[in-house]
């Protein structure tokens, strides 16, 4: 693995990287999408290889600088096992796997024996049916509809999906929830936007999907999501201005209403980042399950 060169990740890498994500990776986690490494590049340094048919992705981590590796996307032989174990014997510190999945650790018993698992709730992915979501049935969703119940006696909202034609409609709800706000003090918010910022740039290369809100035509909120596999959609974003009590619920409840009619039976609302107001609100909509995203520690 030493010797291996790794390159950035460019949109020209599109056509090279999907097939492994589509026909290997089988786990839950919305990281594993061209779209998040790509958007994401600028402050991770997400960098790409491929060996023996197996996709590897190394990053840098943006607190001590040091590279860590995300979970290998592919057959993953013994001999190339081997290389990572080697790799990560030379190195000063102790390498870290990212978002590897429980196939993967039952999958590769004797490599995973060579590092201590760590279970992150922080970074453990929601999942949820798209039914749920879009019908919002059930005494457990009763405040959810009593917020759309008000919302839509309020206003007049017209629902669209998000195109070429009305990218700079969603630059426009950005510049109305953050305006000028010195955002130096929040760095999470500063990096997921600038990671928005170049998918919304970028959004047709991408291959996204989402859908736009407007109240009395000015546009008011917005979700982009993508497909993972056959089966589920990733939400990535969801920006609604929070002067119009109830959108939020509404962009949710439209967003899941589209994804099910094109299909899919699961979203998946991504991580918590350990925010407890985040969290509350992510199990306020009752996932039914959590897709774990273990971290691998190489044990010296």
């Amino acid at each position: 693995m030493k010797g291996m060169i790794f390159k950035n990740f460019s949109l020209e890498d599109k056509e090279t990287i999907d097939p492994y994500l589509s026909k290997y990776y089988s786990s839950c986690l919305s990281v594993f999408t061209f779209s998040t490494f790509m958007s994401w590049g600028s402050i991770y340094r997400y960098k790409w290889a491929i060996a023996n048919d197996t996709l590897l992705i190394k990053f840098t981590e943006p607190e001590d600088r040091r590279d860590q590796l995300v979970c290998p996307i592919g057959e993953f032989p013994k001999k190339l096992q081997d290389e990572v174990i080697e790799y990560a014997r030379s190195l000063e510190y102790e390498l870290k796997i990212y978002g590897v999945s429980e196939e993967f650790i039952g999958r590769y018993v004797e490599f995973v024996s060579h590092f201590e698992r760590v279970d992150r709730r922080d970074m453990d992915n929601y999942i949820y049916l798209a039914e749920s979501l879009a019908l919002l049935e059930g005494r457990k969703y009763q405040p959810k509809r009593n917020l759309l119940s008000q919302f839509e006696k309020n206003y007049k909202w017209t629902s669209e999906s998000i195109s070429s034609g009305n990218i700079s409609d969603c630059f426009a709800v950005m510049d109305n929830i953050y305006g000028k706000r010195d955002l130096g003090g929040n760095l999470s918010i500063s990096q997921e936007l600038e990671s928005l910022d170049f998918v919304l740039n970028n959004f047709e290369k991408l291959k996204e999907e989402g859908i736009l809100i407007r109240i009395d035509g000015k546009p008011v909120a917005f979700s982009i999501y993508e497909p993972i596999n056959s089966l589920m959609c990733a939400v990535h974003y969801e920006k609604a201005e929070k002067e119009y009590r109830g959108l939020y619920q509404l962009i949710n409840r439209e967003t899941a209403k589209k994804i099910l009619s094109e299909g899919y039976k699961y979203i998946n609302r991504e991580e918590d980042l350990g925010i407890e107001g985040l969290r509350k609100a992510k199990l306020s909509y009752y996932p039914i399950k959590m897709c774990p995203a273990f971290v691998l520690v190489f044990k010296k």
